[in-house]
């Protein structure tokens, strides 16, 4: 994952602060992203549909395992929240 890692944390930031999203739908989104090359998508995701779409107006696709493994804490009003990417070990504990 080394040179995908800011496409995970950067996918993570914009959920968080631009689309809203909470610590456990952040960790499940799926992957993208391009790393100066054929624009990537997690294989078996629901995006494979927008990579076919991207692929008829001439875009180089590939799908490709991508497991992230993004664990986030949100301070919050309320305090804390966690979460653990599901398709990775590890997981969010708190009180």
């Amino acid at each position: 994952g080394g040179s995908r890692i800011i496409l995970y944390v950067l996918k993570t930031i914009l959920g968080h602060i631009d689309w809203g999203l909470e610590a456990g739908a952040l960790v499940r989104l799926p992957n993208f992203g391009s790393r100066n090359g054929p624009f990537e998508i997690e294989t078996g995701s629901k995006l494979e549909a927008m990579g076919a779409g991207l692929a008829a107006r001439g875009h180089k696709i590939k799908l490709a395992p991508m497991t992230s493994g993004v664990h986030i804490i949100i301070r919050g009003a309320d305090g804390l929240t966690g979460a653990a990417d599901p398709r990775r070990e590890g997981l969010a504990a708190g009180d």
